[in-house]
């Protein structure tokens, strides 16, 4: 059974998840920092997932690092940047075999826990801070990624309806930051970001199918005095106002994404009935949204919607020709008052409660989503696991699948379209 751990030894704002695992020989070993997303710091932290995990002062080159990886048959490192509610998640994850599967059962992952740590606590300084050389890189790296983000128009329509629907609260705010903060980015800068994050970030020591030796904990615990910063998410329970937003860009198919506020979050029990309504809506093949608004009135590409159940907060999205804007989003309003009216089979929600239980249950087959699935209870009271989740999914009524789909309030309508003839 996987059990949190609050880690007063480590310092204040420190835990450690245990999963104990035997059905894969691939273990995991990872540190997730949890922050505010901020304007002003959000790129020099989002920098550091990726600076971090390419070199440490025993290991100072890729090619030092990569060796010494491979000398632990092979073990995979990587840094990520992810967002939780309005926090952003800074993961530095290390994947080895288990120590029962090597030639001589080696202390394998005692070794990959000691290297997380140099990777973390001793990375290589010159004068007090990261090289130039290596901050210049990893800001390419990111500019990259931002822009490979910006020119996949699905993603970067679904990204301006958030900024726009949430101005102001930190789930407008990419959560890398923007390119422009990038580009500005010092030594000086990122090297105080690390320093505020091993003191001040809240954090998760993650043990997949290996226990911990108490290495990490003792880093930690080595800073002296933790002051972790609060970590919160404003819930907006309605929206007071529709807000439409138009952009054009040169595009051949336009998207339409419409951004809800569901009423609901965690860690309010009707958050169940909500994720099961947004299904039922456009989470599944046989959804209201893929049935009749593509399928059957073919007003759309693709129409689906996704719910945050820590913001509480619903998005829709579709690919739709650009004189099927304005049927496309009546369209998609007809089929939230269906379900608000009660205007679905039992049969449909059947189908739907069974799709997000299966969705759960797959979440033991891979040891990434295993993971994923108990880190991003970090802020939650108790753990849910996989299949107490899918018992909780059976047990929502009808009704409550009405009440939830009655709480939602339209917010933004945002469409990017092609641009006007003649410019």
């Amino acid at each position: 059974m996987p059990v949190w751990k609050n880690l007063p030894s480590a310092g204040d704002g420190v835990k450690l998840l245990s999963l104990p695992d035997s059905q894969f020989k691939t273990k995991r070993v990872a540190v997730s920092f949890y922050l505010p997303l901020a304007e002003e710091s959000a790129s020099a932290t989002a920098i550091l997932p990726f600076l971090l995990s390419h070199s440490c002062r025993e290991y100072p080159n890729v090619t030092l690092l990569n060796e010494r990886l491979a000398s632990l048959y092979g073990a995979k490192l990587f840094g990520s940047v992810d967002r939780l509610g309005e926090s952003q998640v800074l993961t530095i994850s290390l994947f080895a075999i288990g120590d029962e599967y090597t030639p001589a059962n080696e202390p394998l992952s005692r070794e990959c826990v000691r290297l997380l740590r140099a990777l973390l606590f001793d990375p290589v300084l010159e004068d007090g801070c990261f090289p130039a050389s290596s901050i210049e890189q990893e800001k390419r790296c990111l500019k990259e990624l931002m822009e490979a983000e910006q020119n996949d128009k699905r993603t970067y329509a679904k990204n301006r309806c958030e900024q726009i629907m949430c101005r102001g609260e930190g789930y407008g705010i990419n959560k890398y930051g923007s390119i422009e903060r990038v580009a500005a980015l010092t030594p000086a800068d990122v090297t105080e970001a690390w320093r505020q994050l091993l003191k001040s970030a809240r954090v998760c020591l993650s043990f997949l199918g290996m226990e911990s030796d108490g290495t990490l904990e003792e880093a930690f615990a080595g800073l002296g005095r933790r002051e972790p910063v609060v970590c919160q998410t404003q819930v907006v329970k309605k929206a007071s106002q529709v807000k439409e937003v138009t952009e054009r860009l040169p595009v051949s198919q336009a998207k339409l994404v419409m951004g809800f506020r569901t009423g609901t979050a965690e860690p309010e029990p009707e958050v169940m009935a909500t994720r099961i309504m947004v299904a039922l809506l456009g989470g599944t093949a046989h959804s209201k949204f893929f049935l009749n608004v593509r399928e059957k009135l073919h007003l759309c590409y693709y129409c689906s919607s996704r719910f945050d159940r820590h913001k509480g907060v619903m998005v829709v999205e579709s690919g739709i020709e650009q004189e099927n804007f304005e049927k496309a989003k009546e369209e998609i309003l007809r089929q939230i008052q269906a379900v608000q009216a009660g205007e679905f089979t039992d049969a449909e929600l059947s189908a739907t409660v069974l799709s997000i239980q299966n969705s759960f249950r797959t979440v033991s087959d891979r040891v990434t989503a295993i993971a994923s699935w108990y880190e991003n209870q970090y802020f939650d009271a108790d753990l849910a696991t996989p299949e107490e989740s899918a018992a909780a999914a059976a047990a929502v009524t009808r009704e409550q699948v009405i009440a939830a789909a009655n709480r939602l309030t339209l917010d933004t309508v945002y469409l990017l379209t092609g641009e006007e003839e003649g410019q």
